[in-house]
C-alpha cells in the first residue's frame, strides 16, 4: 500500500505541475507589461535593482508606500539571474502559482482525500483570475502562496494528531452506487488514497480534541508562513488567517459543548437565536483556550521575528514615511475610503458576487450549487464536517471583510480561492459518486449557464476586438471553447458517464485559460504603445542617450521601458524649455493636446511618430524638437 500511496502522490503532482506550468508559462515573456499595477511593481524592482538598494521601494525615482517588499526581493533575485525583462519579472508570481496550486493538493488531500486535493488544484490552476495573477507582477501570487501555505501548515498538524485526516474518522471506506472510475482513478491506474493515511495504513476515528498543535514548535510553520504574508502585503496575511482558525475553533467548541449538553440549543425568533449563537460562540472562556491552543503569543513572536527587521529597517531609511504612508494610507484609509476610483458597484456584497463569478470563470458556474450543497451537509451533520468548517470559515471570513472596505478590487478575494476550488472540487466528489438521476437536472442548468456565458464571450470579446484589436478580431472564437464543453459534457451527461462529464470540463477550462492568458496576450503586443514609443526614441537619438517626458498623460509603463525617470510637464512652455534642454529630448502626449500646441511653438516641435492609446480610442504622439 505504501508504494501504491507513494506513486499516486507522483502521479497527480505531475499532471497538476504539468497544467498549471502551461497555464502560467506559456509565452510568459512575449508580451509588454499590462495595467499600472504591474509596470509600477516591475519598475519598482527595477529601480531597486539598478541602484543594488534591498530596502527602500521607488517609483519614477520617488518613495513608493503601496506595497512591502517580498514581491520586489523576488524580482531582485529574478533580475539577478536573468536581467531586467518581462519574464523575470514575472517569474517568481508563475513559481508561486504553480506552487499554490500543488499546495491545495496536499491541502485538500489533509481535509478530504487525493482525489478531492487533485480535483481542487485543476480547479484552481485554470479559474480566470487566478490564472491571470500567477502570471502578473503583482504581490497577490505571494500572498495567495503564503496564506494557503499557513493554512496547509495548520491542517498538516491537526492531521498529523488525528492519524492522517483533518476531519476524524473520515477513512473510513465510501459507499458508492457507481461502478465508472473516477478522474483522478482513470489517471492512476484506478487507485486512490481515501482509506489510507500517508503510510498507507488505514486509520480509526480518534478522539475530537486535537484541533490545536501539540506545542509552539508544530506552530511555527504556520506562523512563520503567515509572517511572509505579511512581508508580502502587510498585515493582512496576519490578521485575516489568525482569525479563520480562532473562528473554526470557536465555532468547533460550541457545536461540542451542545453534544455534551454544557450549553443549551438557542431557541425563539431567528433574531434571537442569532444573537443568542453568536454569544456563545464568543464566551471569554474559549477565546482564551483557543488563543493559547493556537499558540498565538509565540507565533506573534515567530511572525514579527520574520516581518519586523525589515519594517524597522525600511522606516528607519525614510524617517518613517514610507511607514505612515503604507499604513496610514494604504491600510487605514483604504479600508475607510475608496482609492484610486476602484469603488466597484453601490452595494458591497453584489461587487463581490460578481467579481468572484468572473474570476471563478467557467468553475463559477457550479458554485452556487456547491455552496448550496455544503450547507446542506452542515444541516445533514455528514462526514468530512471539520474540514468543511474550516472551509467555511475561511471563505465567509474572506469575503465579509472585504465587502465592507471601500476600496474594492476583484483580487482582494484571491486569498480565499484554494478554499473555493476545494469546496467546488467536495461538489464535484459527491456528484461522481451520487445515483444517476441526483444531481442531473442542477447540473444540467449549470451547463446551460456555461453555454449562455461563452455566447457572451463570443459577442463581448469580438465587439472588443473589433475597437481595440483591429488585426485580431479572431479572439472572439474563444468563447467558443466554453460553448463546445457545454455541449460535449452535456452529451456524456446524457449517457450517464459523469467522469467524462469532468473530464470534459476540466479540458475546457485548462483550453479557455491557455487561450486567455498565454495566447492571446502574445498577439495583443503589437498593440501596446508605451514599448514602441520608447524604442523609437531609442532610435531617433542613434543609441545615445536620452530623455523623456509626457504632457497631459501618463503611464508607469513609460517609465519602465525608458529604464529612467520621466518627467511630467505641466504647460507647452515646459514642453519646449524641456526639448530645448537636452540634445536627446523627447515627450509623449495626446494627440488632442498636440492640436493645441501654441503657434509659436509650432515650428520648434515636431511630431516624430504616432500610436493609439493602447485599450482606448485615443491616439498618442511622440513628440521632438527639429535640428
Amino acid at each position: 500500500m505504501k508504494n501504491q500511496t507513494i506513486k499516486l502522490l507522483f502521479r497527480h503532482q505531475a499532471i497538476l505541475a504539468v497544467v498549471a506550468i502551461l497555464v502560467f508559462f506559456t509565452n510568459l515573456g512575449s508580451y509588454a507589461l499590462f495595467n499600472d499595477d504591474e509596470t509600477k511593481n516591475a519598475t519598482c524592482g527595477a529601480e531597486m535593482f539598478r541602484r543594488a538598494d534591498w530596502i527602500v521601494p521607488t517609483f519614477n525615482e520617488t518613495l513608493r508606500t503601496d506595497k512591502p517588499i517580498l514581491t520586489y526581493w523576488f524580482m531582485l533575485t529574478s533580475f539577478s539571474l536573468f536581467g531586467i525583462s518581462e519574464f523575470s519579472a514575472r517569474l517568481a508570481s508563475s513559481l508561486l502559482a504553480v506552487g499554490t496550486t500543488l499546495l491545495t493538493y496536499h491541502l485538500g488531500r489533509k481535509l478530504y482525500s487525493a482525489e478531492i486535493g487533485f480535483l481542487a488544484g485543476l480547479i484552481l490552476s485554470t479559474c480566470l483570475l487566478f490564472s491571470a495573477v500567477g502570471r502578473a507582477v503583482t504581490p497577490d501570487s505571494s500572498l495567495v502562496f503564503f496564506v494557503t501555505l499557513s493554512f496547509a501548515s495548520y491542517v498538516w498538524v491537526v492531521a498529523r494528531r488525528r492519524g492522517g485526516n483533518f476531519s476524524e474518522g473520515d477513512f473510513l471506506p465510501v459507499e458508492t452506487t457507481s461502478t465508472e472510475p473516477t478522474v483522478a482513478e482513470a489517471v492512476t491506474d484506478n487507485t486512490n488514497l481515501d482509506a489510507a493515511n500517508d503510510d498507507g495504513v488505514k486509520s480509526l476515528p480518534l478522539p475530537s480534541d486535537v484541533l490545536v498543535p501539540a506545542s509552539w514548535k508544530f506552530a511555527a510553520p504556520t506562523f512563520a508562513a503567515m509572517g511572509l504574508a505579511v512581508l508580502a502585503k502587510g498585515p493582512v496575511g496576519l490578521i485575516l488567517p489568525c482569525f479563520i482558525i480562532l473562528l473554526f475553533l470557536l465555532i468547533t467548541r460550541r457545536e461540542r459543548d451542545l453534544e455534551r449538553e454544557t450549553i443549551k440549543s438557542t431557541e425563539g425568533r431567528w433574531w434571537r437565536r442569532w444573537f443568542l449563537t453568536v454569544a456563545q460562540v464568543f464566551r471569554p472562556r474559549p477565546i482564551i483556550e483557543a488563543v493559547q491552543g493556537m499558540q498565538l503569543l509565540i507565533g506573534l513572536g515567530i511572525v514579527a521575528a520574520i516581518a519586523l527587521p525589515w519594517y524597522l529597517a525600511v522606516g528607519f531609511k525614510t524617517n518613517g514615511e514610507w511607514l505612515r504612508g503604507f499604513f496610514l494610507d494604504h491600510n487605514v484609509s483604504r479600508a475607510l475610503f475608496a482609492k484610486e476610483n476602484h469603488t466597484g458597484f453601490p452595494f458591497y456584497q453584489l461587487y463581490q458576487l460578481v467579481a468572484i463569478h468572473f474570476g471563478c470563470f467557467p468553475w463559477s458556474v457550479f458554485l452556487p450549487v456547491a455552496v448550496y450543497q455544503m450547507w446542506q451537509r452542515f444541516e445533514d451533520r455528514t462526514r468530512w464536517r471539520d474540514s468543511d468548517r474550516l472551509l467555511a470559515c475561511w471563505v465567509v471570513v474572506w469575503f465579509i471583510v472585504f465587502s465592507l472596505v471601500s476600496t474594492r478590487l476583484p483580487n482582494y478575494l484571491l486569498p480565499m480561492y484554494p478554499a473555493v476550488a476545494l469546496i467546488l472540487a467536495r461538489y464535484f466528489y459527491d456528484w461522481q459518486r451520487e445515483e444517476v438521476d441526483i444531481g442531473v437536472y442542477s447540473f444540467n442548468l449549470c451547463l446551460r449557464a456555461l453555454w449562455i456565458a461563452g455566447t457572451f464571450m463570443v459577442i463581448g470579446i469580438t465587439i472588443t476586438a473589433f475597437l481595440l484589436f483591429v488585426n485580431d478580431q479572431w479572439f472572439g472564437l474563444i468563447g467558443l471553447i466554453p460553448i463546445a464543453g457545454a455541449f460535449v459534457a452535456a452529451k456524456f451527461l446524457d449517457q450517464e458517464k459523469r467522469t467524462r462529464v469532468l473530464q470534459t470540463l476540466l479540458v475546457t477550462a485548462t483550453l479557455l485559460a491557455l487561450m486567455i492568458v498565454g495566447i492571446a496576450p502574445a498577439r495583443i503586443k503589437s498593440y501596446q504603445d508605451s514599448p514602441q514609443f520608447i524604442a523609437e526614441a531609442k532610435r531617433f537619438s542613434n543609441g545615445e542617450d536620452f530623455v523623456i517626458g509626457t504632457y497631459g498623460y501618463f503611464k508607469p509603463s513609460v517609465v519602465y521601458y525608458a529604464g529612467k525617470k520621466v518627467t511630467v510637464l505641466q504647460s507647452w512652455p515646459e514642453v519646449s524649455d524641456f526639448l530645448s534642454g537636452h540634445p536627446h529630448a523627447f515627450v509623449i502626449t495626446p494627440a488632442v493636446k498636440h492640436n493645441v500646441l501654441p503657434q509659436e511653438l509650432r515650428g520648434d516641435i515636431s511630431e516624430l511618430s504616432r500610436h493609439r492609446d493602447f485599450l482606448h480610442r485615443d491616439e498618442l504622439i511622440l513628440l521632438g524638437r527639429q535640428r
